[in-house]
């Protein structure tokens, strides 16, 4: 072979070898490049807009019903007023509980659970004198001191319990025309 032929058989091996890691080194840089997007995985900001509905019910369609019962005591001391039950034991011809005694108003609200886990309901009162009043579920025989406040109901979805009330105004302190409690916070927990 002569000297004209070793240069193109070279050249030939070269263009060759060249190619085949042209095309590797092409390959390698492209995997290179995924591997370095990929592997980050870390970002600043995103936004993205989606739709919700989240919307307000009065509380005989809410999540958690409150609503009066059907009963006398239901329908004198318990109303729906702008879509929010209120309690108010002055309604009818009385002006309050007796001074110095125990009072029970049984089965004046209803509490539904209308959502579809089953929650743990519990009440508790604010005002000066909340201490003489009680809410206690009508519905559970063994009924326990302290009522819905020291214990709680448990509804599964579409239970309710009956809420009646126990104003014990025999404790010290408690006279005619105070005021016993300003709100009642009802809560609901998913268990």
């Amino acid at each position: 072979m002569g000297p004209a032929n070793h240069h193109n058989v070279a050249l030939g091996w070269l263009r060759h070898t060249m190619g085949r890691k042209g095309k590797l080194f092409g390959l390698l840089a492209v995997f290179a490049a995924i591997g370095l997007v990929t592997a980050s995985g870390a970002f600043t900001t995103v936004s993205a807009e989606r739709t919700a509905s989240v919307n307000v019910a009065g509380d005989a369609n809410a999540l958690l019903a409150l609503d009066p019962t059907s009963g006398p005591n239901g329908q004198t001391y318990a109303d729906v007023s702008n879509g929010q039950l209120e309690l108010d034991l002055a309604n009818g011809s009385a002006a309050g509980v007796n001074p110095n005694a125990k009072t029970t108003v049984t089965s004046v609200f209803r509490i539904t659970n209308q959502g579809t886990q089953k929650v743990s309901v519990n009440i508790s009162d604010s005002g000066d004198n909340s201490d003489a009043v009680t809410f206690y579920n009508s519905t559970d025989a063994k009924r326990t001191d302290g009522g819905l406040e020291s214990s709680e109901a448990a509804l599964a979805p579409g239970e309710s319990i009956v809420v009646s009330i126990e104003i014990d105004t025999t404790t010290a302190g408690v006279s005619a025309n105070d005021n016993l409690i300003d709100e009642i916070t009802i809560t609901a927990e998913a268990t």
